[in-house]
């Protein structure tokens, strides 16, 4: 297979999470789990333990069937990196390790979709969205993505919704734009995109979420939501970085 586009997803959900519209679409996708590693025997890491494992290896093998089982019902396959999840690492990942295990997957001319690394910054996605950033600066063309539920820590900014007055929508506005702009290109150069899913497309998304039955749980605790919520999922947001002269 030739992908036109290839979704770098920092956890096995998050490709399904933020980018079902892609997943979903006519053209060729290609998912890379970047950080799939299995850590050693033994080691148990923070977030599986809030979703209730008892080891981190297998919890890691039981991700990867359900990463399989939800991207099935899209018709798609991963392919997975071997770099180790935050939890399992005392260390920053560095993305030019990232960049160069991701030169032997991506196909050339192949858009490639990363996270935009919003709402609480999270490490791994920080890294892949430098990774992504890297290859940018080659000349790859590059879309950032809003990854979910990170991003809407401070709700959705009013632009996504099509109005409202929601003081803390216009803080999500404010925030996002300042995250943004650490990329170090201006968010006014980058093409924005909302996308709100048609009720058919988002009762399949969710079809897709539930079969991530380890982290659904998890989730909605520690970011305080319901990914049932039809005005969480149903919306997606991307920018399209400036292509380098």
């Amino acid at each position: 297979m030739n992908p036109d586009a290839v979704i770098l997803s920092p956890h096995f959900d998050d490709a399904v999470l933020s980018c079902w519209r892609v997943l979903a679409g006519a053209s060729e996708v290609l998912v890379v789990n970047v950080f799939a590693g299995q850590p050693p025997a033994g080691v148990l890491g923070s977030w599986d333990l809030l979703a209730g494992a008892t080891d981190s290896a297998a919890a890691v093998r039981l991700r990867i069937e359900e990463d399989r089982r939800a991207l099935a019902l899209a018709g798609r396959r991963s392919v997975d990196l071997p770099f180790l999840d935050g939890q399992y690492r005392e260390h920053d990942q560095a993305p030019e390790e990232i960049v160069e295990a991701l030169r032997g997957v991506l196909a050339a001319g192949a858009r490639i979709y990363a996270p935009a690394s919003l709402g609480d910054h999270h490490c791994d996605h920080t890294a892949v969205r430098s990774a992504a950033l890297a290859l940018h600066a080659e000349g790859a063309e590059v879309v950032l993505y809003a990854d979910l539920p990170h991003a809407t820590v401070c709700g959705w900014p009013r632009w996504v919704l099509g109005g409202g007055s929601c003081t803390a929508v216009d803080r999500a506005d404010e925030r996002w734009a300042s995250q943004l702009n650490a990329t170090g290109i201006p968010v006014e150069r980058m093409a924005a995109a909302a996308h709100r899913l048609a009720t058919e497309d988002h009762a399949r998304k969710l079809e897709a979420v539930r079969a991530y039955s380890s982290q659904k749980e998890p989730l909605e605790r520690s970011f305080e939501c319901s990914l049932e919520d039809p005005e969480l999922l149903c919306f997606e947001v991307d920018w399209r970085l400036p292509l380098v002269a």
